[in-house]
């Protein structure tokens, strides 16, 4: 049940890199629903987390190890950081993207902090006797 649900935040994770290549484009792109350039830090940390979320999925189900378990908990901290910062920055340079579905900093910051909460619910997984065997750490 535990790596299941590591299995399924760290595929959740995947999300993010397309929301946040969405943004980054109309960053680059000059749009005015843009955020503003603040935000690219946390985008290009989202873009990162996100890509790379869905061949840990991967490797976690074919080829546990525990190299893959160290590559999972550093994984989840950057994301976990990236996740903070972006929660800095959401008060720092508010930004409601795609306001007609009725974002607004409210709902974009309840992201953010439901996404830290998925990964510090894996950190803490991670170090849990049963998923240290799964990883034959």
């Amino acid at each position: 049940m535990k790596i299941n649900w590591i299995i399924f935040v760290t595929g959740w994770m995947s999300f993010r890199a397309v929301g946040s290549g969405l943004f980054l484009f109309w960053i680059f792109s000059g749009n005015e629903r843009s955020a503003p350039s603040e935000w690219i830090v946390p985008f290009v940390g989202d873009f990162f987390i996100g890509t790379t979320a869905l061949f840990l999925v991967y490797y976690i189900i074919k080829k546990p190890s525990s190299i893959l378990w160290g590559l999972l908990l550093s994984w989840n901290v950057i994301g976990f950081l990236d996740l903070i910062g972006a929660i800095n920055v959401s008060f720092a340079a508010p930004y409601g993207p795609i306001p007609e579905i009725g974002f607004n900093e409210l709902a974009v910051r309840s992201i953010l902090i439901l996404n830290t909460l998925l990964q510090i619910s894996c950190i803490f997984l991670l170090f849990q006797k049963d998923i240290k065997e799964y990883f034959k750490f």
